[in-house]
């Protein structure tokens, strides 16, 4: 056990962010979402699918409830209003504009009333446009996936990063390419080590036994 390390959360890269979380991670991309709003001092539009949208996890997560008016969210009920409110969501922006938010992006596109050809032709439409978003305007663009099949490799496909949660008996583990959760905080003011965390310590004292994919870094207080 180590004493007194900070709580961290992944900080966003610039470009289309897909988030990937299993079932019993609730709260990541609301937490992800509020965390780059404190960071930046800015404000986020939310296209929202699948209910992500919702006041109940915005309000239990954050810190403090003015943060939440900086939060526009636009709800679609069909695969059509979700591709018009991603065809609206260029003029929606600001110069006060953090980061675009939309969840489940592929959830309307797997409705009945679309044959396999038109939800795979619209979910890629809808790629297409917050691609050029991402590629015009400086803001982060973070997603998420309802399910990871064929339907959303055009979302896999563009996105420039990846973040991974998963629920551990400990709390949240995020991991991506420069990004991975070593320890967990405790009611204690201890905190429960993971062995990824132990395994950085020894590449960090034996460089020179260390293989070519271990980082020989090991993270304190957000910093290497």
């Amino acid at each position: 056990m180590i004493r007194h390390v900070q709580s961290e959360l992944p900080t966003l890269d610039s470009g289309i962010t897909l988030l990937e979380t299993d079932e019993r991670a609730t709260g990541a991309l609301q937490s992800l979402v509020l965390d780059q709003l404190l960071l930046e001092d800015g404000s986020a539009v939310w296209v929202d699918a699948h209910g992500h949208g919702t006041t109940e996890p915005l309000s239990r997560i954050a810190p403090s409830m003015r943060v939440l008016d900086r939060i526009r969210i636009a709800r679609a009920f069909t695969p059509w209003q979700h591709q018009s409110l991603c065809q609206d969501l260029a003029p929606e922006l600001t110069d006060e504009t953090t980061i675009a938010v939309l969840p489940a992006f592929d959830w309307f596109y797997r409705s009945e009333d679309l044959s396999r050809g038109n939800s795979e032709r619209m979910l890629a439409t809808a790629v297409d446009l917050i691609s050029e978003i991402a590629e015009t305007y400086d803001i982060f663009v973070l997603v998420t996936q309802h399910t990871n099949d064929t339907l959303t490799a055009p979302i896999r496909e563009r996105a420039d990063n990846t973040i991974r949660c998963e629920q551990t008996p400990y709390g949240p583990r995020f991991t991506g390419e420069e990004y991975e959760t070593l320890v967990y905080p405790l009611e204690n003011g201890l905190v429960q080590t993971t062995l990824a965390y132990w395994k950085r310590i020894l590449a960090n004292r034996h460089p020179a036994m260390v293989d070519a994919d271990v980082s020989p870094e090991v993270s304190a207080n957000g910093a290497y």
